[in-house]
């Protein structure tokens, strides 16, 4: 059965699939749900809490497809990443974007929304800091090709796989890198 599409979706921007879902997910308070929906220029989601940065460049040895760029983190390799702050204080999308980009690129960019987790809480717990019942961790791509100014390193889908498809943001880069692995395939088939 085909996974349900989202359906709120703006004029010019394309709907999202969900992708994955786990339910009652270890990380949230009991009864809870993580989804992950993935697109090519999703409706930023209301309520997020993190967002993301997924920078893609061709990579030379097209059998490993695209590289993503990556910063290390106490957890190891990340997505660039910024905490929007606690309720009451949070910084809106577009701000945590902006400063985001800044930190990573050195500039702000052109972006669109690849993708989002979505905590689906219908109760929550003392220890759930965050909006109910759904809190979102949007994942942005630049629209254009960009070079990043912050410390990091590039890696591959195939090589990274093994590190990082546990981190929740995985399904939302593997669709990414689909289409860009299946372009450069192309490219060197002919």
């Amino acid at each position: 059965m085909r996974p349900p599409v989202n359906r709120h979706g703006d004029a010019g921007r394309m709907e999202c699939d969900l992708i994955a879902s786990t339910p009652d997910a270890a990380w949230l308070p009991p009864g809870s749900t993580a989804e992950v929906w993935a697109g090519e220029d999703c409706r930023p989601p209301d309520h997020a809490i993190i967002v993301r940065l997924l920078l893609v460049r061709a990579n030379a040895d097209a059998a490993r497809g695209a590289e993503f760029f990556c910063v290390e983190t106490a957890k190891g390799l990340d997505l660039p990443t910024l905490f929007l702050g606690p309720t009451g204080a949070r910084m809106t999308t577009e701000q945590g974007l902006e400063a985001l980009c800044r930190e990573v690129c050195g500039t702000s960019l052109p972006l669109r929304c690849v993708g989002f987790v979505r905590n689906v809480v219908p109760t929550p717990d003392a220890s759930y800091p965050h909006p109910v019942p759904h809190a979102h961790v949007p994942v942005f791509a630049p629209q254009s090709d960009v070079t990043p100014t912050a410390g990091g390193m590039w890696v591959d889908g195939v090589s990274a796989r093994s590190d990082l498809a546990a981190r929740h943001w995985w399904p939302i880069v593997e669709r990414h890198l689909q289409p860009i692995n299946r372009s450069r395939a192309n490219d060197f088939s002919q």
